[in-house]
């Protein structure tokens, strides 16, 4: 063993032993007991390098910069990891399915795990949430060998308990196919009626229902998503979703999110992370002195401002919001009462204050 007072020729830094981690990344404090690395464990979390999931269950601290919407879905992530060490093979359902499953959501990630109760009866005890199945779904293996239930089933979970905006982005993302990705979507919205059909009657019936018709296979975005529901607040008219302008003189379709053709405005809810989104340098130059990640950026850029101006041409009014306007409201509000949007609706409280959600403002 090396003494642990030579430095690290890499870093510069004492030497130190590696904590053990299990596959999924996992400390677990009786793995480092065993290897006699107790104060290694103190000292990395004390420089923060590691961070806790739960008692005696430890992970890598998320690196410099990691904005807090995600910093939270990977503290959810890893309490499903955890409990899945620690239960007696656990089938996960509700919000924590949908984690190990790719779906995002919007606000706050659950405290608790959820998962499939063993009886007929659900039940909670600390960091666990237990769902009742009378009629049980289907099961499938997720990677790292967990198992989950059936997308439907932990979709119809989350909208019973999560508020309509967090319901609604996994139940949105669930639905959506990027155009000529090959592959079909999660779910479709007849399986999702099928399933609360099958599961009725279920306490919280109703809360998913309210999810349910709002749902949509053409929102692209959590962004695109919640946006409507601020809309539907305000009180405006409904906008058609991914409407198609064919610009010839650029030789390109662009699809926007948001079309109100009664008074031919157009709304696109952009993150501040959509410019690099899909960008390669395969085959392109960069100029001498400016790095690749700005050479990128310029050019996409250039090519959405082209794009922009191409559709204004054929519209009367075309405004952009972003995650702040977005969760802040009044200037979104403020955005469609400058294009003439219409109000068609009563106002209504649908989406939760800015204190509870996490501000995605540089997701795209």
């Amino acid at each position: 063993m090396l003494d642990p007072g030579v430095e690290d020729v890499r870093t510069g830094e004492p030497w130190r032993m590696e904590l053990p981690r299990l596959p999924n990344g996992l400390i677990r404090f009786a793995d480092v007991r065993e290897a006699g690395l107790q104060r290694t464990l103190a000292a990395d979390l004390a420089a923060r390098r590691i961070v806790r999931v739960r008692r005696g269950v430890y992970v890598d601290a998320p690196p410099l910069g990691t904005p807090e919407w995600r910093r939270d879905e990977l503290r959810h992530t890893h309490l499903v990891s955890a409990a899945a060490e620690s239960m007696r093979a656990p089938v996960f359902t509700g919000f924590s399915a949908l984690a190990l499953l790719g779906l995002p959501s919007f606000g706050r990630w659950p405290r608790d795990v959820c998962v499939l109760a063993d009886g007929p009866t659900g039940h909670r005890r600390p960091g666990v949430v237990a769902v009742a199945a009378p009629r049980p779904p289907d099961v499938e293996r997720v990677q790292g060998g967990m198992f989950v239930t059936s997308v439907e089933f932990a979709l119809v979970q989350a909208c019973r308990v999560g508020t309509l905006a967090a319901a609604l982005a996994a139940v949105d993302a669930a639905l959506w196919v990027p155009s000529g990705a090959g592959r079909a979507p999660l779910t479709t919205i007849e399986r999702l009626l099928g399933e609360h059909e099958r599961l009725m009657p279920y306490p919280g019936s109703r809360r998913t229902e309210a999810v349910l018709v709002r749902a949509t296979s053409r929102s692209q975005t959590v962004l695109e998503t919640v946006s409507r529901l601020v809309i539907e607040e305000c009180g405006f008219q409904a906008p058609v979703l991914q409407e198609s302008f064919r610009l010839d003189e650029l030789a390109m379709t662009a699809d926007v999110d948001f079309w109100w053709p009664s008074v031919r405005a157009i709304g696109e809810a952009d993150g501040r992370g959509k410019y690099l989104a899909g960008a390669t340098a395969h085959g392109s130059a960069v100029p001498a002195g400016e790095s690749l990640v700005s050479a990128i950026a310029a050019r996409a850029v250039i090519r959405e401002k082209d794009r922009e101006n191409a559709l204004r041409r054929r519209v009367t009014s075309m405004d952009r919001w972003d995650w702040t306007d977005m969760v802040r409201k009044d200037p979104l509000e403020q955005r469609l009462l400058a294009m003439g949007v219409p109000r068609t609706r009563q106002r209504r409280a649908l989406v939760g204050s800015p204190e509870a959600s996490v501000l995605r403002s540089d997701r795209a």
